[in-house]
């Protein structure tokens, strides 16, 4: 198989280089290396691309909250190639770019246990899979992750709507499941955050719970 790759290279989506490949045939390894943790500045609030908002001090969204880096080409192609074409095992990739400081984070904080945005049964039933379940499962053992919340509506894909639109969008379609959390502390996990409205959202049905903290982690900002 080895001789065949070398033999047929595969050209990266990213940079149309010719590379041979070994697990995946999208992204060269160079590209690849562009995703690395970034010590960025964010409100540990609520994300926003603001150090320590104003809103967070009338009322703060996470006890806290960590981005892995900022949005850019090579993250939000990975990503896309991943979530929206379908590559599954591009999983290991994303797992193995954010696992040590993902782990870090959960250590540190003593996380209970760690859940991710759902998905309508509409849309996993066609994509097959939950892809922030699936990075998860590459980086924590099964019994640290819940689906503590479910989604009962389909909703248009946040990425296409203004901020008003995504907020009215994601109103009544997230619920909380019959599931213990009260007392736990709770991380959640997404991709990328754009305006936040998704992991905000879910963050206020988690609460209904009564964990003790909830926490955020986001790939990308």
């Amino acid at each position: 198989m080895s001789f065949l790759n070398a033999l047929f290279p595969a050209k990266c989506v990213i940079c149309s280089n010719l590379f041979v490949f070994k697990d995946q045939n999208l992204f060269c390894d160079e590209c690849l290396s562009m995703i690395n943790k970034e010590y960025v500045e964010y409100c540990s609030g609520c994300g926003s691309k603001i150090k320590n908002c104003q809103s967070c001090f009338k009322k703060r969204v996470f006890y806290r909250i960590k981005i892995f880096k900022n949005n850019d080409r090579y993250i939000t192609e990975l990503i896309y190639q991943f979530k929206i074409k379908g590559y599954k095992n591009l999983s290991t990739v994303i797992a193995k770019k954010i696992q040590d400081d993902i782990k870090d984070f959960v250590r540190k904080e003593n996380i209970d246990l760690i859940t991710y945005i759902p998905l309508d049964k509409t849309t996993l039933k066609k994509r097959g899979f939950n892809h922030l379940e699936e990075i998860l499962k590459k980086v924590f053992p099964s019994y640290l992750i819940w689906e503590v919340v479910e989604k009962i509506k389909k909703t248009e894909l946040q990425m296409d709507l203004s901020r008003d639109q995504r907020l009215k969008n994601l109103k009544g379609v997230f619920r909380l499941k019959d599931i213990d959390i009260k007392g736990k502390k709770v991380l959640i996990f997404d991709d990328i955050m754009t305006t936040g409205s998704t992991m905000k959202e879910v963050c206020s049905v988690i609460k209904k719970g009564e964990p003790d903290r909830v926490y955020g982690y986001i790939i990308a900002r």
